[in-house]
């Protein structure tokens, strides 16, 4: 049998299946870092992307000449999610790929942490990938072999000093690919989540300023280095696309070694 034959009942794989053409992509936290790597990497694959991007970010979302579209979010808004879904639908009549990309973290001890910067660390990063994908559902179960990639961490594997509400929030988000995955596997909607190492964007500024920080991370990674807003994209990619049609439910690390310690 060929590489892309299929047993009888099953599909048969596309030619190239790493492509986009005629798919329609949601990212959220587009304008910069590892959002912007996957937009990027969606569109030069043939998808047209629906970027969220805050107002003061707006000139760096994708090209609208392109056909991709530029939307503003609350994450922390049940009805501004469904609002921006609705959006994206109207304007490319469909939805197949959803990436909860959008995040925040705030460093500090666990004992002095307030209640107030614990949960809205929570409410943005576990609650708000809830809401954007409880508001995608819909259209991704009409659009049919449909799939939604997280965007977690090594974080919410391992235990990490001074994040508590960042650690927990991406064991959060991991988990629930898993258990998103479960629920809609009947609705041909896949679900996984990516877990990166530390990554050079703006939200790891102030640790990669610190040299002991930093040595003491960069000991924890086996191949030695950072991962790049492209390593990430290129894993979240290939799991949104119908080269992973049979990945569903899994975290996938792009962390060089760090989580097999």
């Amino acid at each position: 049998m060929s590489d892309g034959a299929a047993a009888p009942g099953l599909p048969t794989a596309p030619a190239d299946p790493v492509r986009f053409d005629g798919r329609v992509a949601l990212v959220t936290g587009a304008a910069r870092g590892i959002g912007a790597a996957v937009a990027a990497r969606l569109a030069r694959l043939g998808a047209t992307v629906a970027d969220i991007v805050p107002e003061d970010r707006w000139e760096d979302a994708l090209p609208a000449d392109g056909g991709h579209t530029r939307h503003r979010l609350d994450i922390r808004s049940a009805a501004s999610c469904r609002r921006v879904v609705r959006e994206a639908v109207a304007a490319h009549g469909r939805l197949d790929h959803l990436v909860n990309n959008a995040g925040i973290v705030s460093r500090g001890p666990a004992a002095t942490m307030s209640e107030e910067d614990f949960t809205r660390v929570l409410d943005v990063n576990l609650t708000g990938t809830f809401r954007m994908s409880q508001a995608a559902y819909p259209a991704l179960r009409a659009a049919g072999r449909a799939s939604i990639v997280n965007i977690g961490s090594t974080n919410g594997h391992i235990a990490v000093l001074n994040t508590l509400g960042y650690c927990v929030s991406k064991a959060g988000v991991m988990h629930m690919a898993r258990v998103l995955a479960l629920e809609w596997a009947p609705d041909n909607i896949r679900v996984n989540a990516v877990g990166p190492t530390i990554v050079p964007t703006g939200m790891t500024e102030d640790v990669r300023a610190d040299e002991a920080y930093m040595a003491d991370k960069m000991a924890g990674i086996p191949l030695g280095r950072m991962a790049t807003p492209l390593d990430v994209a290129l894993t979240v990619t290939h799991l949104l696309s119908p080269a992973a049609a049979m990945t569903t439910g899994q975290t996938v690390f792009v962390d060089g070694g760090a989580v097999i310690h």
